[in-house]
């Protein structure tokens, strides 16, 4: 069920990364309607790479919205390839790569 979306785009020496991530991100504490815990299931660590050079790492938890979305700037030029991973407490992984324009 989870996708990513990615635009790059360069300007003044450096790339506008924006990524909208759909995923549930259910944190194991909400309770569906017939009053079970909804498992936890949610994104860990975002990991962003600039021609196969780390660019960026984040850690999350379990409090940020379903869908979520992150920018990032970092230095960089057009035609430099953007890598971006996700990793999910279930170790699920899901990835994307662009060339920036």
């Amino acid at each position: 069920m989870a996708k990513i979306k990615l635009k790059a785009k360069s300007r003044a020496g450096f790339i506008t990364v924006r990524v909208l991530i759909k995923h549930p991100m259910e944190s194991g504490n909400r309770k569906d309607k017939s009053g079970k815990i909804v498992p936890a299931n949610h994104i860990t660590n975002l990991i962003l790479k600039k021609n196969n050079r780390l660019a960026a790492k984040a850690t999350i938890g379990g409090s940020i919205s379903e869908n979520p979305f992150f920018q990032f700037k970092i230095p960089g030029v057009k035609g430099d390839e953007i890598r971006f991973e996700s990793i999910d407490n279930l170790g699920k992984t899901l990835q994307i790569s662009k060339v920036s324009k």
